[in-house]
């Protein structure tokens, strides 16, 4: 890291090395970027005899429990953790993608007079942080971490380097997306040098589905529509396949990930209907079409290839033809005019 992200860098280290108690958190329902990134830190600052707790609004998906030990995560409880916010000295979010997404947390952050660091990969429009390590060309909130821990003098073991490359894994799409670049591999190498197996992180993140899940993905591809000669492809959840299933929506979710498979397409996108005037959307692009300024005309946000949003005051009909309409003129400019929409 150089210019100001080296200099924001260098603050965090020294925040860091200063502060006798730090708090760690993600993004509401975490991913493996995230929670690697936090998990990490969490480890390296006990190891230097810091307090150290990694709280989160969400608990821990099931596919990433094999990561963490008993006693290095919580799920925020305000009567047994508002306490923890307030007495920080520092605060770290990690891959957070915008202050809301601390879900429950974000007011007891804010008002928080702990200094605040985010360590994010993200477009991002800060509002709340103090010390804001954004890089928007890295690859995942873990490499921005690797290189700050490399600042901070640390010698990486395993019970670092194994949250570290499942955030990389995570966000690389398995090394396959554009942002995978040859320091990526290099990364990837230096943690399993230090132990990793690739292998045995495959098998967490990918195998041991549960069978509901699974009919719920199926029955999300068989509605798969396509629009605009074939570029653009979209799928609506069925909430009430996906309630008779019990599969909850972050599972829902990772359905977008397959409408990209579909030849010729170079847009996902995929609904989910929340409640009667909230659509949860998600945005995947196969590397030309910048998704995220569409999802940030709807208040949400991302990155180019991969972004998403809530659309709210419409039922889900309703969100799905204005998405829908905004994608088409979209595919059709390749730009979003600022004035229209």
């Amino acid at each position: 890291m150089d210019g100001d992200a080296g200099e924001i860098a260098r603050s965090i280290a020294d925040a860091l090395q200063e502060a006798k108690h730090v708090v760690l958190t993600t993004h509401i329902t975490p991913d493996g970027d995230g929670f690697g990134a936090a998990l990490a830190l969490l480890r390296v600052l006990r190891s230097r005899g810091k307090r150290a707790e990694f709280i989160n609004c969400s608990a821990t998906p099931q596919n990433l429990r094999f990561l963490s030990h008993r006693g290095e995560f919580f799920v925020f409880d305000p009567l047994l953790h508002t306490a923890n916010l307030e007495e920080a000295d520092v605060i770290v979010a990690t891959d957070l993608g915008g202050s809301k997404r601390l879900g429950r947390m974000f007011e007891p952050v804010a008002a928080s007079h702990a200094q605040k660091v985010l360590i994010d990969h993200h477009r991002f429009h800060n509002d709340i942080f103090d010390l804001p390590l954004v890089v928007e060309s890295a690859s995942s909130s873990c490499e921005i971490t690797h290189d700050l821990l490399r600042l901070m003098g640390v010698e990486i073991d395993f019970g670092v380097a194994e949250p570290l490359y499942v955030g990389v894994v995570n966000d690389t799409g398995s090394f396959a997306y554009d942002c995978t670049t040859p320091r990526v591999h290099r990364i990837a190498a230096e943690l399993i040098e230090r132990g990793v197996s690739p292998a045995k992180i495959w098998r967490e993140l990918q195998c041991g589905q549960p069978l509901p899940k699974l009919h719920a993905l199926g029955s999300a591809l068989s509605s798969i529509q396509l629009e605009c000669a074939g570029r653009l492809a979209f799928s609506v959840a069925d909430k009430a396949v996906l309630k008779r299933l019990g599969v909850v929506p972050r599972d829902a979710f990772e359905i977008v990930n397959y409408l990209l498979r579909v030849r010729g397409v170079e847009v996902g996108v995929f609904f989910f209907p929340v409640d009667e005037l909230r659509t949860k959307v998600s945005l995947r692009s196969a590397g030309k079409v910048d998704v995220c300024q569409l999802a940030e005309r709807h208040g949400g946000g991302g990155h180019r290839f991969a972004a998403g949003c809530t659309v709210e005051g419409m039922d889900c009909a309703g969100a799905v033809s204005a998405v829908l309409n905004d994608m088409r003129l979209l595919l059709d400019l390749d730009v979003l005019p600022s004035e229209e929409l």
